[in-house]
């Protein structure tokens, strides 16, 4: 009896896998899911009556109440009653003695799940797994409690045979058809909250005008998020399973691809900005990787969201365009001079460099703009900013302050003011004439002239406020002068370029008129003896007597005076060697000489050389040229070939200044040197830092270990020698030996041993 009742429940199986493929096929369409949830409910419980335990022609018991019930509490009215109809009618057909209190066992089921599933919805009961046994044992013992109306001695066979089984073995069916409903309507409800959330996230995402898409580490297309119909690509089928590089530029596609192994490596959102050919044209993209937990065929995954950028970078350009350059000329405005004007300050700051602000302003603009109108002098300012616009370099800066004011920022000017201040004044004076020149403003020709202020700034002196104040002084000075002029901020440094300029002229003339001297000073031996000399140049002016080459060489250098000025010393200290080679006593000596940047990149320096000591008739080995380490940071290569040439033919090189520059050892060992010369900042000092001794030591070893000479300049002291002569130092130059003098008292020396 109970192995038949077991049978019973194994229907109950069934119909939970057919209620679970009736939910998946229809989970769009709910009514027909409960219809068919109705016929399946109703058609397993007429299969159950099929196959009953039947104690007595027309007495039945089966599993239907199980069945029933649970259609009602998980299936509603909508499930229950079509399911009750069938399971009735289906038993009614059976007919026999117990049709009547079969029916009312359907009724009573159908009627039990319903009431069941109205309290639960109100929270007076719970659907747990005891609460279903409970359920099930109190509904089952209430059908036997019906099962009393059979006929007594039919009474008697269900109480002794039937009700135990079937109150346990179907309390125990409505638990496991319950639980297993249960887990169906849960897990359907499940996926449709999961539905229903992708779908809400697909739609968002295809309304976002963004391009989504997932990427592998490797930069092929695994999954494209964003709408099919997207306005930058033709469709999602063209992308999944593509690379990178079939969409995209090779080197567009190679940054994108380091972006996302940069991102999968930190673990951390990486940003980049591309531009790229779409179907609405060249457009500009910002794109951002961010790293997915998860792999895919054993690749890693990132999400990649592009946006188009490219009209808000025009507004972002039209933005600051207006925000910081003047609409009429296209130059910076105020502010932008401000912020530029900040910067050079802090640059100042750190190098040294000193700058030049020049506050130009037209003369008498307010009577074109009142006689011709706005609309002519717009077109004089446009031309004025073009012609000023020529007359600086790239890195300078002009602004448009309002009006008719304009200024000009330069920058890098040198660390010396006088320097500066020239320049400044001869880009003033560029300026002034390029203004002055004749203007065509509407097919009528106009002059105009300006008045140019100027002041030199250094971070460590002024703030941009006061150079401000400073260069418009000097405007108004410049007004105050007469107009179509330029003035410094100070008397004191109008002076001093009127002083440079006077000096730059001066040294011209000197050169012309032969007032430049060698003076040479000795270099000496372990011994005291001399064994040569530097030649140094002297200004013999008329006026000012002797002028040191601090003042002058400088300024050569700056004007181009220098190569007249040292082919000049190159051919003296030749002649000078040729008479000492005349004289026993002087023939001996050689005699070093200085040699400019300019003059070794000259393409003829190697001609000028040879011809000078073939004029001069001297040994060539007796020539030694001095070359410092700042000269061969440029071009080096053809400084070395031009050395070589030289070389060959006996005449000698020093480096000068060894220690103070850019010292390589790589270009070191390539050059073709006979000497190296311990600066003096390292022979001052040598008595007491520690620093400047191992300094001259080093210069020395590294001489001796290259077979080179090594000669210390500056000293002064015999405390000095002696101890360079420890060091290894045996070739000396200094005011202890002599200061630099004319070559006729040089001569009596050179026989003589000094000191």
């Amino acid at each position: 009896m109970l192995l038949e009742f077991i049978k019973g429940i194994a229907l109950l199986l069934s119909l939970c896998l057919l209620q679970g493929f009736n939910v998946r096929l229809c989970h769009q369409k709910p009514r027909l899911e409960q219809a068919i949830a109705g016929l399946l409910f109703g058609g397993i419980a007429v299969i159950g009556m099929m196959s009953p335990v039947q104690l007595a022609p027309g007495v039945i018991f089966d599993a239907r109440t199980v069945i029933l019930s649970m259609a009602g509490l998980f299936g509603g009215p909508v499930v229950a009653i079509p399911a009750a109809v069938i399971a009735g009618g289906y038993r009614l057909w059976l007919g026999g003695v117990g049709a009547p209190i079969g029916l009312t066992t359907v009724v009573v089921a159908v009627s039990s799940g319903l009431l069941y599933r109205h309290l639960s919805q109100r929270g007076k009961v719970k659907t747990g797994a005891v609460a279903l046994l409970l359920f099930g044992f109190l509904l089952h013992a209430f059908m036997v409690l019906i099962f009393t109306q059979f006929p007594g001695l039919l009474f008697s066979s269900v109480i002794s045979q039937i009700a135990l089984p079937y109150i346990f073995t179907f309390a125990l069916g409505t638990l496991l058809l319950g639980i297993m409903l249960q887990d169906i309507v849960k897990r359907t409800q499940m996926e449709q909250a999961l539905l229903d959330s992708e779908a809400r996230l697909r739609a968002v995402i295809h309304a976002i005008p963004d391009i989504m898409v997932v990427l592998d580490e490797d930069g092929y297309y695994r999954e494209v998020l964003s709408s099919p119909s997207h306005l930058f690509y033709s469709s999602a089928s063209e992308l999944v399973g593509q690379s990178l590089y079939t969409f995209l530029p090779q080197e567009t596609a190679e940054r994108l691809l380091t972006c996302i192994r940069e991102s999968l490596r930190t673990a951390e959102p990486q940003a980049i900005e591309y531009e790229r050919d779409t179907p609405l044209g060249h457009r500009l993209f910002e794109g951002r990787v961010q790293p997915l937990d998860y792999h895919l065929g054993g690749k890693r995954m990132v999400v990649f969201l592009a946006r188009d950028i490219t009209e808000r970078k025009v507004k972002e350009d039209e933005i600051s365009y207006l925000a910081f350059y003047d609409h009429l000329t296209g130059l910076p405005n105020r502010r932008l001079l401000q912020d530029r004007l900040n910067q050079a300050l802090a640059f100042s700051a750190r190098s040294g460099q000193l700058g030049a602000l020049l506050f130009i302003d037209l003369d008498n603009f307010k009577t074109l703009n009142d006689s011709q109108g706005h609309d002519i002098g717009d077109l004089l300012l446009q031309q004025v900013a073009g012609r000023i616009s020529k007359c600086v370099r790239e890195t300078d800066t002009i602004a448009r302050l309002g009006g008719d004011e304009f200024v000009v920022m330069l920058e890098q000017l040198g660390s010396q003011e006088e320097l500066a201040a020239t320049q400044g004044k001869s880009i003033g004076e560029k300026i002034l004439n390029e203004l002055r020149r004749p203007y065509q403003l509407a097919g009528n020709e106009y002059n105009s002239t300006a008045s140019i202020g100027i002041t030199l700034f250094n971070a460590h002196k002024e703030n941009s406020e006061e150079l401000m104040k400073r260069a418009d002084i000097a405007m108004y000075q410049a007004k105050s002068a007469g107009r179509n002029t330029l003035r410094f901020f100070d008397d004191k440094m109008q002076s001093l370029v009127s002083s440079r300029i006077g000096l730059e002229n001066d040294l011209r003339e000197g050169i012309r008129q032969q007032q430049l001297v060698l003076y040479y000073q000795p270099q000496v031996d372990l011994h005291g003896r001399i064994v040569g000399a530097e030649a140094l140049v002297r200004w013999q002016h008329p006026e000012r007597g002797m002028i040191s080459p601090a003042e002058f060489i400088p300024l050569a250098e700056e004007c181009g005076l220098i190569l007249q000025l040292g082919d000049w010393v190159l051919n003296e200290a030749c002649q000078q060697l040729q008479r000492w080679s005349i004289h026993p006593d002087t023939s001996h000596i050689s005699l070093a000489v200085n040699i400019s940047a300019r003059q070794i990149h000259q393409p003829d320096f190697v001609e000028k050389v040879l011809t000078a000591v073939q004029l001069a008739n001297i040994l060539p080995h007796r020539l030694k040229l001095e070359l410092t380490e700042s000269l061969l940071l440029a071009d080096t290569e053809e400084i070395i070939q031009k050395m070589i040439v030289l070389k060959t033919f006996g005449i000698g090189f020093s480096l000068d200044d060894f220690g103070t520059g850019y010292s390589s050892l790589s270009y070191l060992k390539r050059l073709p040197l006979d000497q190296l010369k311990i600066d003096q900042s390292f022979v001052r000092d040598l008595l007491t830092d520690p620093n400047d001794a191992a300094i001259a030591s080093m210069v020395v070893t590294l001489a001796h270990s290259m077979g080179l000479n090594v000669i210390a300049e500056g000293v002064e002291t015999e405390a000095q020698r002696n101890r360079l002569a420890t060091l290894g130092c045996y070739t000396y130059q200094g005011y202890l030996f002599g200061r630099p003098a004319p070559a006729e008292m040089l001569t009596p020396l050179s026989s003589e041993k000094i000191l």
